[in-house]
């Protein structure tokens, strides 16, 4: 559950396990290759990685604390807001809760990765949502301890027009408006992930930690020092956007079929099953973004009371 970071973190805590360690939250789209960084950062197989566009992250993981440049450093993994197992009002509430727990038990990020893979050949619907999503669960402040990580370079082919594919790709992305350009604006980085490779993984990490000032994250104060619900915080809001727009399309679509069926009755025609079934269709997947809507009513006191209380 969403609230067990509140735990496990009071728990680490206690043990002086992250007390002095640097915490970095890895984020992106599903298949931009969070879990298989942390693995080769840390040096371990802990994350379930995959090849697919399938999420394997089903729920936050830290990494075991591992050194770097004589630092402990811990890696969280997350799902992204495109998970194959989960509404994005799941998404943020796991993530909302997980670094909420982080910021009550007197932790700040010691940064932020946003993995985007560069093999992507443009910034598709999906993936903006994401990035607008990202922006507003981190917030302007702390967008200097962010870097943007491009992936997948390695399948681009390690020379020739191929590689200047990704080089074009990445200046679009740092010079691109919206996300990227605030982002970059308010102190964000856009660093590659070359090689895939361990020390690559390493590199970008120890640059992020010595760039770093720790500061909160928006949803953090959001959640923690203002009590919002998720649906109040600025991400939440986000998904509102996104979810009132696919309930609008779903009545509209429901209304559009029911005009179809009394076309069908003034004309005498009385085969009606296949229509119904799609209103039936409609209707049940606008119950669903209800529900999903209805869930973002929470805060982070009833979030850790639905999850582990510890008891």
């Amino acid at each position: 559950m969403a609230s067990q970071l509140s735990q496990d973190i009071k728990r680490a805590i206690e043990n002086a396990k992250l007390k002095n360690a640097a915490m970095i939250a890895v984020m992106g789209a599903t298949g931009s290759g969070k879990s298989t960084f942390i693995n080769k950062a840390s040096g371990t197989t802990e994350m379930g990685t995959s090849s697919s566009l399938e999420s394997c992250t089903q729920t936050i993981q830290m990494s075991s604390l591992f050194k770097l440049g004589g630092r402990d450093v811990c890696l969280i993994d997350t799902p992204g807001f495109d998970d194959t197992n989960k509404s994005d009002a799941e998404t943020l509430e796991l993530i909302g809760g997980y670094i909420a727990g982080a910021y009550e038990n007197g932790i700040k990020l010691a940064g932020v990765l946003y993995l985007h893979r560069i093999i992507d050949v443009r910034i598709s619907g999906v993936t903006a949502r994401n990035l607008r999503v990202f922006h507003k669960i981190v917030g302007p402040e702390a967008m200097k301890n962010v870097f943007i990580v491009t992936t997948m370079w390695e399948q681009l082919g390690a020379s020739g027009s191929n590689e200047q594919v990704g080089v074009q790709r990445e200046a679009e992305l740092r010079t691109r408006g919206g996300f990227m350009g605030d982002a970059i604006s308010n102190g964000a980085m856009i660093v590659r992930h070359r090689h895939n490779s361990a020390d690559s993984a390493r590199e970008v990490l120890s640059d992020l930690i010595k760039k770093s000032d720790p500061v909160a994250l928006r949803i953090q104060k959001e959640m923690v020092d203002e009590g919002k619900t998720l649906n109040q915080t600025g991400a939440g809001a986000e998904l509102n956007k996104e979810m009132d727009k696919k309930l609008k399309a779903y009545q509209k679509e429901i209304q559009d079929i029911k005009a179809e069926m009394k076309e069908r009755e003034a004309k005498g025609i009385r085969q009606m099953a296949d229509l119904r079934r799609e209103i039936d269709e409609a209707n049940r997947a606008k119950a669903r973004i209800e529900k999903e809507k209805e869930k973002m009513d929470t805060d982070y006191a009833e979030i850790k009371e639905r999850g582990t209380t510890g008891k």
